[in-house]
């Protein structure tokens, strides 16, 4: 009997348990407050200060990825299967941990096992992120946006201004840098642009830019921001012959470039499909056992693209096969300076004693 009640009661607790978790994840809001690969090396796809919201509302998750424009999301169906969100056949997130104010998730996709492969990343429930940051300064009247506390726009009017009001007056080069100052007690906008040399075309929509946002102060969304006397919000765009730099049509991410990109080893994608041919030719080379043709290649392959740290590793392999510690010491220290975890740990048993 006492067994039958036992089970009865796990299986009550459980059922109660997934309820729980459910109510958790079904409406809910979530900031990324870090992310890695699942064995710790440092996730090379994102620059380190890249924003994530996850917007949550019965089996749709949104990705806001831009924290400057409220409407620039991702959109796709999950279906909730344990542990599991599933995104599709191939792909899921795992959810290792969630409660009341805290989310992590590893992500599986089908044919990857590999731990330095493998993203995992943890979030805190976006309203005590905010709460925080407001208590952290609620003691300053004037404050300088950050990545996890700025207001937001929202609707794209950036893109609005830049893309359809006045396109023939940023048909020419152009460097734009200063500040959005919002005043939310005086419900007032300001824009300050440095005195930088223009087109005469430019400074035209650069003064459209100007107008617009300063009258358009409604569209600025600032929960949390209402007790601050002033709000500094840089900016930095540059065009170029008539398209915003590196295709990028907001503010947003290049306000953030400006404010936090200066951590880690910086990426470099030059060309994706060149650095993948390289490697197969190094792959080729190898098995034909031309191994300083292979180095070659994987060399080329990194080159190309650094984030392909699959061709320093075979680097590694091919140099410490031939007893040449120098080569697999020189790329160990680049699989290092990239925040590799399993080449910092090779680099430290094979290099630092040497």
């Amino acid at each position: 009997m006492y067994r039958i009640l036992l089970i009865l009661f796990l299986s009550i607790s459980l059922q109660f348990s997934s309820q729980i978790n459910t109510q958790l994840l079904s409406n809910s809001s979530w900031t990324r407050v870090k992310f890695s690969m699942l064995d710790g090396s440092r996730d090379l796809s994102q620059i380190p200060s890249q924003f994530l919201i996850w917007k949550i509302k019965g089996n749709n998750l949104c990705s806001f990825t831009d924290a400057l424009i409220l409407d620039k999301r991702s959109c796709m169906d999950f279906k909730l299967e344990k542990e599991l969100m599933k995104t599709s056949d191939l792909a899921a997130y795992q959810i290792e941990k969630l409660t009341s104010d805290s989310l992590v998730v590893i992500q599986k996709v089908a044919g990857i096992d590999s731990p330095d492969k493998i993203r995992k990343m943890w979030f805190t429930k976006s309203s005590i992120v905010l709460n925080n940051l407001v208590k952290e300064k609620k003691k300053d009247s004037v404050i300088i946006a950050s990545k996890n506390f700025t207001p937001a726009l929202k609707r794209n009017i950036i893109s609005e201004i830049f893309d359809n009001y006045s396109q023939k007056d940023f048909s020419h080069d152009f460097h734009l840098k200063g500040s959005i100052l919002i005043f939310p007690k005086k419900q007032k906008i300001e824009v300050e642009t440095e005195n930088l040399e223009q087109t005469k075309a430019s400074q035209k929509g650069i003064a459209f830019f100007k107008t617009t946002l300063e009258k358009n102060y409604h569209l600025w969304d600032l929960t949390g921001f209402e007790n601050f006397e002033k709000i500094i919000i840089p900016y930095d765009i540059t065009s170029k012959n008539g398209s915003l730099g590196n295709d990028i049509n907001t503010i947003g991410i290049l306000f953030f470039n400006v404010l936090n990109d200066t951590k880690g080893f910086p990426v470099s994608i030059k060309n994706k499909k060149l650095s993948l041919d390289n490697f197969d030719k190094g792959v080729d080379a190898s098995n034909s056992n031309k191994f300083d043709k292979a180095i070659q290649f994987f060399n080329e392959a990194h080159e190309y693209d650094n984030t392909n740290t699959d061709a320093l590793y075979n680097i590694v392999s091919i140099s410490l096969l031939q007893n040449k510690i120098d080569i697999a010491c020189k790329t160990l220290k680049r699989l290092k300076d990239l925040e590799q975890t399993e080449g910092m740990k090779l680099f430290k048993e094979k290099c630092l004693e040497k």
